[in-house]
């Protein structure tokens, strides 16, 4: 019974923070970022008519992927869906009729789960969008390189890819709840993850230049670490986020 209610929770709470024109628009602003800031080295692959780099499509999504714009846009884009919505629950105190129908724990990682969900795919879906865009308008256009592409290598690639994105956008997500439930104001769902991702990559970029691990840009963009590494530290912030965000959730009903 408690496990039958804990996937009605988990479900549920997805469904509301994916079910909304906001995370729609989430998808749409991270890939608009990546295609307008990238566009000068996309239309560099379709003048020479391919790319030494690689096969046309990898590469245009290599870029859209790495692009420095589009990973400063995602701390925003993934609060969309769901960033505001406990705290605005918790303000309206509507939580009091959610909160004793579910149980206190279901309650707390369903909320947690929502907004892990919705983070991360909103990044996913984002990067999904951007791929089927970089297959259709660059597959046409092979590596000027001679060298063995293995079409099995790159799809692997892509498919970490999209793993290490999702832990990328499921990160900000949580950190963007935590501040709206902390500072009880919604609004910092958005705020905060933009000034705090923004402030770690200026101050590792101007005082500790060469501790690339302190970067959230090198988090998300397999640039100075492997795959492994980034997957692995996204996953443990994640995992602390989420902690912390049902923390501060237990809190506010403690005092509410």
């Amino acid at each position: 019974m408690e496990k039958k209610r804990m996937r009605h929770v988990l479900a549920t709470d997805i469904k509301n923070n994916i079910r909304s024109v906001r995370f729609i628009l989430g998808i749409l602003l991270i890939a608009s970022a990546a295609l307008i800031s990238e566009h000068e080295m996309l239309q560099k692959i379709i003048n020479a008519g391919g790319s030494a780099e690689g096969p046309g499509w990898f590469v245009a999504y290599s870029y859209c992927m790495n692009s420095v714009n589009m990973l400063l846009f995602v701390p925003i884009a993934v609060a969309f869906a769901g960033g505001e919505n406990t705290e605005a629950e918790l303000h309206s105190r509507f939580f009091l009729f959610s909160y004793i129908r579910s149980g206190r724990k279901q309650y707390l990682i369903g909320k947690a789960a929502g907004l892990l969900a919705s983070g991360g795919l909103t990044a996913f879906f984002a990067m999904v969008f951007l791929l089927v865009i970089c297959i259709l308008r660059f597959g046409q256009y092979p590596s000027l390189f001679d060298g063995n592409y293995v079409i099995a290598v790159l799809a692997g690639r892509t498919a970490v890819s999209f793993l290490r994105l999702f832990l990328n956008g499921a990160f900000w997500a949580l950190v963007g709840g935590l501040a709206a439930v902390i500072t009880k104001n919604r609004y910092m769902s958005y705020a905060v993850p933009f000034i705090l991702y923004y402030v770690l990559t200026v101050f590792q970029e101007r005082y500790y230049q060469k501790a690339f691990f302190m970067n959230p840009r090198y988090w998300a963009a397999s640039i100075y670490y492997n795959d492994i590494f980034c997957i692995a530290i996204l996953a443990v912030g994640t995992f602390l986020a989420a902690l912390i965000f049902m923390c501060a959730i237990e809190r506010r009903l403690r005092y509410a």
